[in-house]
C-alpha cells in the first residue's frame, strides 16, 4: 500500500522525533558539537525533503531558522527558545500529515485526484463497557481522472489477512498457450520467485525462464538490463507503484517482445457482491485490482499497447493482459 513518497514522509516523521530529542539534549548537556553537527544535519535534511514535496512555506522556513541558530549558537536555552521548538514540531508534524493525507488520495498510476469508492468497516461490541468500536478497516479510492482503483487504507491490526492462491495446473497450461501465440519457447525474464507454480509449468512448456524479483528488476543499471521476447510479472503484490513496476518491466523488453501480467477483476468482484453476497476485499486486497477501461488507461501511462486481455475465473475472476511497447 504504501508508496516511495509515503515511506519517505513516514521517515521525516521519526526524523523530527529525532531533532527533538537531540536539541532537548542539547539543552541539557551544552557542549556535544556531534550531536549538534548531527541535529543541524537532520534539521536541513527536512528543509530540503518539505521543499520537494512543496510543503507550507512556513514550516519550511522555521526549520531552516531552527538548523541556523542552533549552527550557529544565536538563541539562549531558555522557556521562549523551548516553546519555539515545540511549536515547530507540533507545525511540521500537522504539515506531514496533511502532506500524508493527500498522498493516500493522489492516484498511483496517472496522480489524479481519488476519491472513496468503497469502505469495509469493522463493527465489535464490548458488553461489559456498554461501548461499540465502528471504524473503517479498508478503504478503496477511484481515480476520476483515469478510473484506477487502489487501496489508500487498511489497518492490519484489526484484519486478518488472507493468504494469496496460487494458480492451478491448468490455468498455468492455459495461459501459457496464450503467450505461446506471441512467442513460442525461448528465454523468458520471469518477474517472481522459482518455487512458483508457474515459474515450474514455464519450464515443462520448453521456456527458460530467468527468476527475478520486483526489487532486482528496479535496481539494475540501463547498460546491465538484457532484452528479452517475453516478461512475465507472476504477482503484482501488494503496492501503489503499479505504474513504476510495469513501466520498469517493460524496460527489458526486445523490439517485439511481449508483457505479461494479471489481476484481481473488480468488476467479477463487486458482482458477486451484489448478487451472491460474496465475501469482497480478502483476497483482492492483496494484489491491484483491475477493469477494462483501467487497462487501457493504464497502458497509455506505461507507454504500452495491449495486444489481447481475457477475463478468467468463475468464482474469483482475474484479468490476464499481454501487451508490447509502443511503436
Amino acid at each position: 500500500m504504501a508508496t516511495g513518497r509515503m515511506n519517505q514522509l513516514l521517515v521525516m516523521v521519526n526524523l523530527c522525533s529525532s531533532v527533538v530529542e537531540g536539541i532537548e539534549h542539547l539543552m541539557a548537556f551544552k557542549e556535544n558539537d556531534r550531536l549538534k553537527e548531527d541535529t543541524v544535519t537532520g534539521l536541513l535534511t527536512l528543509e530540503e525533503s518539505l521543499k520537494g514535496f512543496m510543503a507550507d512555506k512556513s514550516v519550511i522556513h522555521e526549520t531552516k531558522w531552527m538548523a541556523q541558530v542552533i549552527k550557529t549558537r544565536l538563541f539562549v536555552y531558555d522557556q521562549e527558545f523551548k516553546n519555539r521548538l515545540y511549536r515547530w514540531y507540533f507545525s511540521a508534524l500537522k504539515e506531514l500529515r496533511n502532506l500524508m493525507t493527500a498522498e493516500v488520495e493522489r492516484c498511483p498510476v496517472c496522480s489524479g485526484k481519488g476519491e472513496t469508492h468503497y469502505g469495509a468497516v469493522l463493527y465489535m461490541e464490548d458488553e461489559d463497557a456498554d461501548q461499540y468500536v465502528l471504524e473503517p478497516v479498508r478503504v478503496f479510492m477511484k481515480c476520476r481522472d483515469c478510473g484506477n482503483y487502489y487501496l489508500a487504507r487498511e489497518e492490519s491490526r484489526l484484519v486478518n489477512r488472507k493468504k494469496g492462491t496460487n494458480r492451478t495446473k491448468v490455468r498455468c497450461e492455459r495461459l501459457l498457450a496464450d503467450i505461446g501465440e506471441f512467442a513460442a519457447g525461448g528465454t523468458m525474464l520471469f518477474i517472481g520467485e522459482e518455487r512458483s507454480p508457474l515459474y515450474k509449468e514455464a519450464r515443462k512448456a520448453g521456456y527458460h525462464p530467468q527468476a527475478m524479483s520486483l526489487e532486482e528488476a528496479g535496481g539494475q543499471i540501463e547498460g546491465d538490463k538484457k532484452a528479452y521476447r517475453i516478461v512475465l510479472i507472476d504477482r503484482i503484490s501488494r503496492t501503489q507503484d503499479l505504474k513504476l513496476i510495469l513501466t520498469q518491466a517493460a524496460e527489458y523488453l526486445a523490439e517485439d517482445g511481449i508483457l505479461w501480467f494479471d489481476g484481481p477483476d473488480l468488476d467479477k468482484s463487486i458482482k458477486n457482491l451484489e448478487k451472491k453476497g460474496a465475501s469482497m476485499w480478502k483476497g483482492e486486497v492483496a494484489e491491484v485490482c483491475m477493469t477494462d477501461r483501467g487497462i487501457d488507461a493504464l497502458a497509455e501511462k506505461c507507454g504500452l499497447s495491449i495486444r489481447s486481455y481475457r477475463h478468467v475465473g468463475t468464482a474469483s475472476g482475474r484479468i490476464e493482459v499481454i501487451a508490447q511497447k509502443k511503436e
